[in-house]
């Protein structure tokens, strides 16, 4: 379904005139010099057309002739092609005998890139052609390097990084491969070329019947990873996979029309380069897209949005986008959902996910729904990790790079330092959202490896370690630990481990108040039990308990701490002497929903004495 949704997507786009996607015999090439010429084929002027907006020139995007993939060997492209192929550029080197061979193989291409266009251009009748053909008979190769108008770019023509030359008739607007003659006189080539098909089968994309296979599939160009010339989607390098008498390394044992891999191919290529449908999740990189031309920029800026809140946000205040947003935030609140509820709900969405693999690429993933499916999926992550801060307070979206980040180490500042996430965990954990499968294992182990590193349980943590038991218990079918997995403090779950991080959390406070207050001690029974606590129970809350008798004699508030010890014996049978992985986070769970309800406390106590104090002066004033 992959090639079918893409070849789909190449026909939505070539519709629309505004969507620049490259028509049959056509694709998206790179210029960054144009060679101005007079009618005498003379050189007028050697232009760069770069963009220097940026930090680096960017060379110019447009439609040029179809430049097929090529590795070895000489293969030249039509009228737009780097500058030893276009004009016979060489470079030197210390040796001679390197510089002649590289003047050798220049002479070669330029003289195969002189020989196609003057095919394609027989009969031709337009001046910027004649001036072209007269170009290319009074040109020398061997004066390349001396011509007055390359000077200025000898240091980038050297450096051979995107040197690909366009032509141009001095006083035309247009460039020569722009002209409609030219183009006609492409396609009329490209036309014979399939008129003689090498094999004829069914497409097993468009179903069409006795159609002219593609021998090789085009280059997929914008796979972070992959080689910069491009890697193969549809490719075979093993006699294993031959068929038939097919040879595998043709693809014909994966028949697709000429016609309907070219469309497959351009549509990739498209949303790869288009920052809109385009994204990098650790090791991956994912495109995504509409099946509808309705709304299609919207639906997909919000999908972008939703996933990477760091996105751009230019539909943020639309309508739509609100609906959809609407529709997520009464999911992660367990509010019901109609179908009306969320606008163009059975339009089909796809996200697609790729990694590199040496020449070729490896799909990761490919989801394929619609979009209220989509919103299904978005919500439900949202509602797994939900969890209420001191404050109340819930975020609407979290990024995948936030989550990751609760997996590196803390520095002494409070910034994240040391290695970077693993690449392939950001791939996963993408991958679990969109497809609402269990999050990965190593996502909750490095949470629970940092929290006994650090001692820090902060709310995102909390959220991680909750958003992984909920899935797990969801796809495990486990009921016990379910009232455990709140977004606040559940004091009426029974789970020990639950119980015992909410008792731990009762002990650290008794400490506190034994001593004035947070913020008195340089450190806590947290610094130095909580670990062996979440671990191994019976061998440290014995103690921790006995010490608690001496802190809630000196605090004021003993009592209060004894009753709340009280109530959460009532669901602990004894001390387990061993927690299990699933445990921990239940206990680490247990005590930051109590460390909140504390924070809660403080912060109502605090808006109260605010309160009174504002009313207070409100009755004095005259």
């Amino acid at each position: 379904m992959i090639v079918q949704s893409l070849y789909q997507r190449y026909l939505d786009l070539s519709a629309d005139p505004s969507s620049g996607v490259s028509p049959l015999y056509f694709s998206s090439g790179k210029i960054s010099y144009v060679l101005e010429l007079e009618a005498d084929g003379s050189v007028a002027a050697f232009r760069d057309v770069r963009d220097y907006s940026g930090k680096k020139p960017v060379p110019l995007l447009m439609n040029v002739p179809e430049q097929a993939s090529r590795s070895s060997g000489i293969t030249p492209y039509f009228l737009t092609d780097k500058a030893e192929y276009a004009i016979g550029y060489y470079t030197l080197s210390a040796k001679e005998s390197d510089t002649a061979k590289k003047f050798s193989d220049a002479c070669k291409k330029h003289e195969a890139f002189k020989s196609l266009a003057l095919q394609v251009m027989t009969g031709v009748e337009d001046a910027a052609v004649k001036a072209l053909i007269a170009f290319f008979d009074r040109w020398d190769v061997a004066n390349v390097r001396d011509q007055p108008l390359l000077q200025p770019y000898m240091g980038d023509l050297d450096k051979g990084i995107d040197t690909n030359i366009a032509f141009k008739l001095r006083g035309q607007h247009a460039l020569v491969h722009e002209l409609d003659s030219v183009r006609s006189a492409w396609i009329r080539y490209r036309q014979q070329q399939d008129s003689v098909p090498e094999f004829e089968a069914q497409c097993l994309i468009t179903g069409e019947t006795n159609v002219p296979i593609a021998k090789t599939h085009s280059k997929i160009k914008g796979v972070r990873g992959a080689q910069q010339a491009g890697a193969s989607l549809v490719s075979f390098n093993f006699r294993s996979a031959e068929s038939y008498g097919k040879d595998s390394q043709q693809s014909y044992n994966s028949p697709v029309g000429k016609t309907a891999m070219f469309g497959y191919t351009t549509a990739l290529n498209h949303l790869l380069a288009s920052s809109g449908n385009r994204m990098l999740m650790g090791d991956m990189t994912v495109v995504f897209w509409s099946g509808s031309r309705e709304d299609a920029e919207e639906v997909e800026a919000f999908f972008a949005g939703a996933v990477n809140p760091n996105a751009n946000a230019a539909v943020e205040d639309k309508s739509l986008t609100a609906q959809l947003k609407d529709a997520i935030k009464r999911i992660r609140d367990g509010k019901s959902l109609t179908p009306n509820m969320v606008p163009h709900g059975d339009t089909p969405f796809y996200v697609l996910g790729l990694s590199p693999n040496n020449a070729r690429l490896s799909v990761r993933f490919f989801w394929q729904g619609n979009l209220a499916d989509m919103v299904e999926k978005l919500g439900m992550h949202a509602a797994d990790f939900s969890i209420a801060s001191g404050d109340g307070r819930r975020e609407d979206q979290l990024s995948s790079y936030r989550i990751l980040e609760e997996t590196r180490r803390v520095g002494s500042d409070g910034q994240k330092v040391g290695d970077e996430p693993p690449a392939r965990l950001g791939g996963e954990l993408f991958r679990s959202i969109i497809l609402g499968t269990a999050y990965p294992h190593s996502l909750y182990t490095g949470v629970l490896n940092r929290v006994r590193a650090d001692g820090i349980v902060n709310p995102l943590r909390a959220s991680i370690i909750k958003a992984y038991l909920v899935r797990y218990c969801r796809i495990h079918k486990v009921d016990s630990y379910k009232e455990a997995l709140t977004m606040s403090l559940n004091p009426d779950t029974k789970e020990p481990a639950y119980r015992l991080g909410r008792l731990f959390a009762v002990l650290e406070r008794a400490q506190q108040e034994a001593a004035g207050g947070p913020g008195r001690l340089n450190a806590t029974i947290k610094d130095r039990y909580f670990n062996a606590a979440a671990s191994n129970p019976a061998s440290v809350f014995p103690i921790l308990i006995k010490l608690s008798q001496h802190h809630m004699t000196k605090s004021n508030f003993g009592h209060f701490r004894d009753k709340e010890m009280q109530e959460i014996f009532d669901g602990v049978e004894g001390f387990p002497a061993h927690l299990d992985l699933q445990r921990q986070g239940l206990f680490i769970l247990g005590y930051y929903h109590q460390k909140q309800y504390y924070s809660a406390q403080r912060q109502a106590a605090a808006e109260a004495r605010n309160e009174a104090a504002a009313a207070g002066a409100t009755e004095i004033q005259p």
